[in-house]
């Protein structure tokens, strides 16, 4: 009777735990999952299923809800404040309508796949620059309002590129940072008639910055396959403040071809 009771147990204890990771949905119903920081990723697992999307006023929302009436599940997969959220989609009455995205199971999100070097060799170069005091990048450095963002360095190691960054915080109000974003642009965008820009991805970031405190100097370190860019154009990081509505400074700098192919050895 013991072991019965025992692997009873254990059963409803593992259905309890699969039914954490499931939401029901259906045609007539948008299902809302919240997250406490933005989401980043989203993928549907079966897109003639269900439609899922991130609210775009609204980050860290997804809105879900089924294409057809269905039989079967789907799944969706996110991933929010570094972590993964795998759901399970099946049809029928939703019970609920809004779900906190941190009342379901997640992993950590290693978004690092490696392709650099290790990600501890990755991290232990970074710590080593962030020790180092020197600078040789002076004139690339934008302000506003009070918060400053500057390149200090950037080196080379194999084949990865490390870009190091200063944002310093003059004011008495901690600056939040919605996001950086890396674009290569053309020089004279605002003069030009078909300008072309796209945006490339970092493939590690080291603090994983999100605020400056006040009255503080912070270095981050970003790193990407080594590249280099045509004459005609430039390389421009963006740093966006966290606001309400779309009020947030915005900060960029601005690289030339020639500071990236003078990166130093690391």
């Amino acid at each position: 009777m013991k072991h019965i009771l025992i692997s009873l147990f254990c059963l409803f204890a593992s259905i309890g735990l699969a039914g954490q990771n499931r939401i029901t949905i259906n045609v007539n119903k948008v299902v809302h999952l919240i997250s406490k920081e933005k989401v980043t990723y989203l993928q549907t697992g079966n897109p003639n299923f269900v439609l899922a999307e991130i609210v775009p006023e609204h980050p860290n929302l997804v809105r879900i809800k089924a294409v057809e009436v269905c039989e079967g599940e789907s799944s969706i997969s996110l991933v929010s404040d570094g972590k993964l959220y795998s759901i399970s989609l099946n049809y029928g009455e939703p019970g609920e309508i809004s779900y906190p995205l941190d009342g379901f199971d997640a992993m950590k999100a290693d978004l690092y796949q490696g392709t650099l070097m290790s990600l501890e060799t990755l991290k232990k170069n970074c710590r080593y620059l962030l020790s180092q005091k020197k600078k040789h990048i002076r004139k690339s450095k934008s302000g506003k309002d009070g918060i400053n963002i500057q390149i200090r360095n950037i080196f080379l190691l194999n084949e990865a590129l490390f870009f190091e960054l200063e944002i310093e915080n003059k004011t008495n109000m901690g600056y939040d940072v919605e996001s950086f974003q890396w674009w290569i642009d053309d020089k004279k965008r605002l003069k030009a008639s078909n300008t072309q820009e796209y945006r490339i991805q970092p493939k590690f970031q080291y603090r994983g910055l999100q605020r400056i405190p006040a009255k503080t100097k912070v270095r981050e370190i970003f790193v990407l396959p080594k590249f280099t860019i045509p004459g005609k154009r430039i390389l421009r990081i963006e740093m966006l403040e966290k606001a309400l509505g779309n009020t947030g400074r915005k900060l960029s700098v601005e690289l030339k071809n020639k500071h990236i192919r003078r990166a130093e050895r690391l």
